[in-house]
């Protein structure tokens, strides 16, 4: 029985909520994680490029996009989401960007031309949820992509997860058992009771797993980082938004997130980590 059921990932942003907006910017840990992405965004968008933005929920890298002057298609498996993201977008004013939106499922690009866009753009973790059709998904991306073209992804990370909430894995093992947590190490599969019986089905990465799933594919890898090395793990929030209220020591904190989480060693330790490819 396959373990993505697009029904239940649909159902679950399908929801009435919030949270996929504030999501980035309710703490310090959120901000960081906008910062360095947006920071790729910014490396590899230029003025005039043609973007397939897939997932991208409400939209807050949407609005980024049309700040560098993209032309974006907009592709999510959620009709909710999709009517968030025109709602955010015309409040920002940048809707006369956006070509159009379509309901799709990323493994499926229907009606998107071969060779199509300059640029994709896959935040925030659409290829973590669809488990063993990762293949698939990322062959309908680079078919859409020109030769030449960048795809910007980024995936929802084990061990990077497993830094971020240790404590919580100790505080729930007497209701999963350790036994549970141990296997979730090695699938990086959050379904059922670890996903709390509910809809936030998904795959974890490690960084070696993905880079082997890259090498069956036409695309080279031209960039990745985590998306926080620095923010995550023990450091708590309130530490964090004593540094964020001094400009000079937040600045300073976000150039060593971006110079620390781009090297290899660092790269698993995001709660999800950015990879930058370019289509061969």
């Amino acid at each position: 029985m396959p373990k993505y059921n697009p029904d239940i990932i649909e159902s679950h942003f399908d929801k009435p909520t919030d949270d996929e907006w504030g999501r980035l910017d309710r703490d310090p840990i959120g901000k960081v994680q906008f910062h360095i992405h947006n920071h790729y965004l910014q490396k590899y968008i230029e003025k005039g490029d043609r973007v397939l933005e897939i997932g991208p929920g409400p939209g807050r890298f949407t609005i980024e996009l049309a700040k560098l002057g993209a032309k974006i298609g907009i592709v999510d498996i959620s009709q909710e989401q999709l009517r968030l993201n025109e709602e955010k977008i015309q409040e920002a004013g940048f809707e006369e960007s956006i070509e159009w939106r379509k309901k799709l499922d990323i493994m499926k690009l229907e009606g998107i031309s071969d060779n199509a866009f300059d640029s994709i753009v896959c935040y925030g973790g659409p290829l973590s949820y669809i488990f063993e059709y990762v293949n698939q998904a990322l062959d309908e991306m680079i078919r859409v992509t020109k030769p030449g073209g960048i795809i910007l992804t980024s995936v929802m990370s084990c061990l990077g997860t497993y830094r971020h909430l240790i404590r919580n894995v100790f505080d729930k093992e007497e209701k999963l058992g350790l036994d549970r947590f141990d296997e979730l190490t090695r699938t990086g599969d959050v379904l059922g009771d670890l996903a709390g019986g509910g809809t936030h089905q998904c795959h974890m990465f490690r960084w070696s797993e993905f880079q082997d799933i890259l090498s069956k594919h036409p695309v080279e890898i031209v960039d990745a980082s985590a998306a926080n090395f620095l923010s995550n793990g023990l450091v708590n929030e309130e530490f964090l938004t004593g540094i964020m209220e001094d400009k000079e020591n937040w600045n300073m904190f976000l150039k060593w997130e971006l110079d620390f989480s781009k090297e290899p060693g660092a790269i698993d330790a995001g709660t999800h980590f950015i990879v930058i490819l370019r289509k061969q």
